[in-house]
């Protein structure tokens, strides 16, 4: 007597459909997971990018910059040194060492409506890190869920969701 071992047309069959549709319907939703991740990262380095200047600024006693550039592709930079661009390589540091956040490490996020003066930079004064005169926002996007990074004139920092749900934070 003979046996064959394998399977069948249809066993086959069966278990390419159900790939098929498992992909189908997990494809989306792991993209989706993807863009909000890096929305959070996007947002919350930004965030934390402010955090450090204004503490360089109050330890120092020296004036911090932060500016945002919201060309293709985006960025936002520290300096001790007044404004820089941060496109340009160790153009924008703090005490030597570039301190930058950049479109490269958040390729879905978009930086759009940049309202922190004629110059799209603000900055921390050395004394209480304050940032008086130079208060305002920014938008970071992912297409469907919009972040507002908010800078207040006492140099506080906060974060609210524009439109879309977007984990803990707070609508606007």
């Amino acid at each position: 007597m003979r046996y064959c071992i394998g399977l069948t047309l249809l066993e086959v069959l069966i278990t390419v459909s159900i790939i098929a549709l498992t992909l189908t319907l997990g494809v989306p939703s792991v993209l989706n997971a993807q863009k909000n991740m890096q929305l959070k990262g996007a947002v919350e380095v930004s965030y934390f990018a402010l955090q450090k200047a204004r503490s360089t600024a109050i330890s120092n006693q020296a004036d911090i910059t932060v500016v945002f550039n919201a060309t293709n592709p985006w960025c936002i930079a520290l300096s001790d040194s007044g404004l820089c661009d941060c496109h340009i390589y160790e153009n924008c540091s703090v005490e030597g060492v570039e301190s930058a956040v950049k479109a490269t490490d958040f390729n879905l996020i978009a930086l759009q409506d940049i309202s922190f003066g004629g110059d799209d930079a603000t900055n921390f004064d050395g004394v209480r890190g304050l940032s008086i005169g130079h208060a305002g926002s920014a938008v970071f996007s992912d297409g469907s869920n919009e972040v507002k990074l908010i800078l207040s004139n006492m140099g506080r920092v906060r974060l609210c969701v524009k439109s879309g749900q977007l984990g803990a934070y707070k609508p606007c």
